[in-house]
């Protein structure tokens, strides 16, 4: 009978917690809406209208994150609290409320509204790590810690745990520990920037100089962006041109091209005089594989401006992509026309030029597009790319060395390095080339070639010189 009572006790207890950490359902709800943009009155009010005259618990997460996607952060709030008082088993209601906590700097609110998500559904990683971050930041490294660890468990590909792991371990002043957890991570996922950046700053405290250099100046862009689902159902709810606009541009500079598509679909519908919408959806379904779409949407913008400089540099692009070099060329020799002194047009008819093998012609474009545009890294590239097809090496070596210099984030520079290397049958500093491309861009095509390069050529034996002819 104790234990039965002990036992009785504890459940009371637990439900009594939940009950006080969950909100109380209102009979009255209301959002002041002066001064918003006329669109995102409208969308708030109607998701308003329709948790009003139906109170379930989903019409009140809608409302909440219609106003969470267009910056009423502490109506959010408020909405999803009135979600989780009608459904306290709405996981992602939760989710929202621990956002919109923390963003309102209620720590210890939203860590209670976090712990209720990952109660409710353990197997989401961005929960653990989002949990691991704020318990980081009110310092609690131990439970931090454990949540990176899970997080890590459960979705290795999401950078959120392994890098939260490597935070815990540099502020614990641990950088070899860092080290260890983000080698290990980028060496699987590469081109996390900002686990590049804080690789750096592990190198830098172990006195890594060099290694250090690189890491951060590669890394320096680098944010904690990393994903999240439940968040990105957000973009759905974003209303008003320039925030959907903000939206599908972070989406292009991130090279989600498919995701940002229908976007651009419905915002050049909203502006059909837009011109850069145009030519940036155009472009967009080329790089998503549906060119014949991209080339319509292009010759489109084109024939209302013909001499749009934008629209011959794009189609250039989208022509060079369906190996149609005849039609890429003619463009890009109108953008030159257009503008004599543009170093991207140059380097556009240099890479038609180059594809149809006439390589010096494009060495000659090449080295214009640089002459105009010096910090155009690209340019040393293809220029060394061409040189060392060329059999001048040397050349070719001096030309991808400068353009890791000037940039450090291109691939194919250090890919360029890395067959120099193996023609001079270096071949640790041709592993080493390799290994930072690999970091830079694991999927980029020219890295398998060159490896097969490199291990052929270490596995060849050296060319033995050829005897000295006695008769002189």
């Amino acid at each position: 009978m104790f234990l039965r009572a002990v036992q009785l006790s504890s459940i009371v207890l637990v439900l009594v917690g939940l009950a006080a950490c969950r909100p109380t359902p209102s009979n009255t709800f209301s959002i002041a809406l002066a001064g918003a943009a006329p669109e995102v009155a409208s969308a708030v009010t109607s998701a308003l209208d329709r948790a009003n005259h139906d109170p379930a618990a989903a019409n009140w997460l809608t409302l909440g994150m219609v106003c969470e996607a267009n910056g009423l952060t502490p109506d959010a709030r408020r909405a999803y609290e009135q979600a989780v008082a009608r459904d306290a088993g709405l996981s992602r209601a939760w989710y929202r409320l621990a956002m919109a906590r923390a963003r309102t700097a209620q720590m210890d609110e939203a860590l209670a509204a976090i712990d209720r998500t990952i109660a409710l559904d353990s197997g989401y990683a961005p929960a653990q790590w989002r949990r691991g971050l704020w318990l980081l930041d009110i310092g609690k490294d131990d439970e931090a810690r454990a949540a990176f660890e899970r997080a890590s468990a459960l979705d290795p590909a999401n950078p959120g745990g392994s890098v939260g792991l490597a935070r815990v371990a540099l502020q614990q002043r641990e950088p070899a520990q860092a080290v260890e957890v983000l080698e290990r991570f980028l060496s699987q996922y590469p081109g996390d920037r900002y686990a590049i950046r804080l690789l750096g700053t592990a190198y830098q405290r172990l006195g890594k100089t060099g290694d250090a250099e690189y890491a951060l100046a590669l890394g320096s862009t680098g944010e904690p962006n990393w994903p999240d689902p439940w968040s990105d159902d957000l973009a759905q709810y974003r209303v008003g041109f320039a925030q959907n606009l903000k939206a599908v541009t972070a989406q292009i500079v991130n090279g989600e091209y498919a995701a940002a598509i229908p976007t651009l679909e419905r915002l050049s519908r909203e502006r059909p005089d837009d011109l850069s919408l145009m030519q940036q959806l155009g472009l967009s379904y080329v790089a998503a594989g549906r060119a014949v779409e991209g080339i319509k949407v292009l010759e489109t913008a084109l024939s209302r401006d013909p001499n749009n400089i934008e629209s011959h540099l794009r189609l250039a692009s989208a022509y060079l992509n369906r190996q149609d070099y005849e039609r890429a060329l003619s463009h890009a020799e109108r953008a030159v026309a257009l503008d004599p002194e543009l170093g991207r047009a140059y380097e556009a008819r240099g890479m038609a030029l180059w594809r149809s093998g006439r390589s010096m012609e494009a060495l000659s474009a090449f080295q214009s597009a640089l002459r105009f545009d010096p910090a155009n890294a690209n340019a040393l590239v293809w220029m060394g790319s061409i040189l060392l097809d060329a059999g001048r090496a040397d050349d070719a070596f001096a030309h991808f060395a400068e353009a890791a210099h000037r940039n450090p984030t291109i691939a194919d520079a250090f890919i360029g390095i890395a067959l120099v290397m193996v023609q001079r049958r270096q071949f640790a500093d041709a592993e080493t080339a390799l290994a930072r491309a690999e970091t830079l861009d694991g999927a980029n095509p020219r890295l398998a070639p060159a490896r097969e390069r490199l291990e052929a050529a270490s596995k060849a034996p050296k060319e033995a010189k050829a005897p000295k002819d006695p008769r002189g």
